[in-house]
């Protein structure tokens, strides 16, 4: 794969094109609420930007937790640089992390299919709501 070569001269050293590269940019610890808030930059000069199903594997992998555990909030893509940030949260225990975290992030952290039927129960439950009201 070809890059511009001031870009090649700008990259960080380990960072290669077709490559995801992963390098923890802020690591805070969160008593209160029993976790880690890490901002992650992900280098993937020459790639889309990683799916967070994808990155959430890689981050658990990379920090040696569960998958269940970490909760990806937001990923900051920086155009044409094949560079994104992304802000996680490790909890301690993922049932913690399963009442702390906004349902629209939980979501968000799972499989498509597997948000889809929980989506669809929620909008069944709110027809079924309505229905009572009339």
């Amino acid at each position: 794969m070809s890059i511009p070569e001031n870009l090649a001269k700008i990259l960080p050293e380990g960072v290669e094109p077709g490559k995801v590269v992963m390098k923890i940019a802020q690591d805070r610890r969160n008593s209160l609420l029993w976790r880690r808030e890490l901002i992650i930059e992900v280098w993937h000069v020459g790639l889309p930007t990683p799916n967070r199903l994808e990155l959430r594997q890689k981050i658990a992998e990379m920090l040696g937790v569960d998958v269940e555990r970490v909760f990806i909030r937001h990923i900051y893509t920086e155009f044409g640089w094949g560079k994104s940030k992304v802000e996680v949260h490790i909890y301690d225990n993922p049932e913690i992390g399963k009442k702390i975290e906004p349902l629209y992030i939980q979501l968000r952290n799972m499989p498509k299919e597997e948000a889809q039927k929980i989506r669809e129960e929620i909008r069944q439950k709110k027809a079924q709501r309505k229905k009572k009201k009339k």
